[in-house]
């Protein structure tokens, strides 16, 4: 499924599990992947693009991003967005917490 570069794919995937306050264990879960892939198409640069279509639109529609869209590269992180996967690994901060559950990390462009 080879598509142009998008910018911060992978961030906008681990954005969006983040404000849905999933751990990528349970997101894998939830679409049947092992863990291992599913923290691939966070942590790699455009592994997400590159993945078997019907697997990336099953990640895309748990994270409720229209594969479409993400594809076009409509989505991109706002400012929330860079600092909650710009930090380390772990657990976020209540501060974090409280901003996801104000605000998604993630704003769609409209086109036209």
């Amino acid at each position: 499924m080879r598509q142009k570069k998008v910018a911060n794919a992978h961030k906008v995937v681990k954005a969006m599990r983040l404000y849905l306050g999933m751990t990528q264990v349970e997101a894998a879960k939830a679409v049947g992947l092992p863990l291992c892939v599913y923290a691939n198409y966070e942590n790699i640069p455009d592994r997400i693009l590159n993945g078997q279509f019907c697997t990336v639109y099953r990640v895309l529609e748990m994270l409720h991003l229209e594969p479409q869209d993400f594809l076009k590269g409509n989505y991109k992180l706002n400012d929330l967005g860079y600092q909650i996967t710009s930090r380390g690994t772990g657990p976020l901060s209540n501060i974090m917490r409280k901003s996801l559950q104000n605000r998604c990390p993630v704003t769609k462009i409209k086109n036209g």
